[in-house]
């Protein structure tokens, strides 16, 4: 069987629905920060929904729709109808062909995601590299979950690597760490996710076990001295101290993590659930007092603090 680094670039596609430049709280310096589309995980909190799905799909913005009705007569799939003054949607009856889209004259309609391959990325975030070498930047990969596509992932980080870019990857660590161990040699920094330290709490949560997780942490930061583990930091779901010392004392006793970065929930993704017919929840940012407790604590442990802020 061929290795995966050895396919020509070419071969690789994956499947991302953003490319965002001149990224500064994704690693260190200026960064390109490449979104990779499709996540194992449902966090109620989520700013990228438009991710979880694999595949390109078409966000509505029932808001911003007139019901000029331009795109009925495109959809051959029957995945749009009247009904009265205003248009339906059947997203499972959608192919994502975006006709619908380019006719729409208010931009309620938005194609997301598209199949790139490494060469196609590459275009884009080579336009800035002298930015990432003045800064010490480089790109960054998100999502979605980067390492739900493995070969791509590894073909694109290698590339950049070639490339003399940084790189670093963000990560819900939910993934076969057998099956992807081999990319994190061409990572220069590793951010992986605890959302929460009661496996009960993260079902319910994020739709998974934590369990999985936990343990990949431990075995990334053994073998990649700079895994930094981010925190979604929420009130109502773990900005607590008895979480924050469970946190601390799973990661002294079985990691050796570089450090940990809070990162206080915002709401700014909120207009995008209704976009992809989902119900969306809302939280609480912690108080500036409680953030300063939480990483008071978690100083105590002697674990460092990482702000990119």
């Amino acid at each position: 069987m061929q290795l995966l680094q050895e396919l020509p670039m070419q071969q690789c596609k994956g499947n991302i629905f953003q490319i965002q430049r001149w990224s500064i709280n994704d690693g260190e310096g200026i960064r390109s920060t490449v979104f990779f589309k499709g996540c194992p995980l449902r966090c109620k909190w989520c700013s990228n929904p438009e991710s979880w799905q694999g595949k390109p799909e078409v966000l509505f913005f029932h808001e911003k729709c007139i019901a000029c009705k331009r795109c009925l007569p495109v959809c051959s799939q029957g995945a749009i109808s009247p009904a009265g003054n205003i248009i339906r949607f059947a997203r499972e009856k959608c192919s994502g062909c975006a006709g619908c889209c380019e006719v729409c004259p208010t931009g309620a309609r938005k194609l997301i995601g598209a199949a790139v391959t490494v060469e196609d990325v590459l275009k884009v975030v080579k336009r800035d590299t002298v930015f990432y070498r003045e800064s010490g930047g480089g790109v960054t990969f998100s999502g979605g979950e980067p390492f739900a596509q493995p070969g791509f992932l590894q073909q694109l980080a290698a590339a950049c690597s070639q490339l003399g870019i940084d790189t670093a990857v963000e990560t819900s660590g939910y993934f076969d760490f057998e099956q992807v161990k081999d990319i994190f040699a061409y990572l220069d920094c590793v951010f992986v996710d605890i959302k929460h330290m009661d496996d009960a709490v993260h079902m319910q949560m994020t739709g998974v076990s934590n369990r999985k997780i936990l343990a990949n942490i431990a075995q990334i930061s053994k073998l990649h001295p700079h895994t930094i583990v981010r925190v979604p930091f929420i009130a109502e779901v773990n900005a607590n101290e008895q979480n924050i010392k469970k946190m601390c004392d799973y990661l002294k006793n079985n990691t050796r993590v570089a450090g940990v970065e809070l990162l206080p929930y915002h709401d700014f993704g909120q207009s995008k659930y209704s976009a992809i017919g989902v119900r969306g929840q809302t939280f609480t940012t912690p108080a500036a007092t409680e953030i300063a407790d939480a990483n008071r604590i978690i100083s105590n442990y002697g674990i460092g603090i990482v702000d990119f802020k």
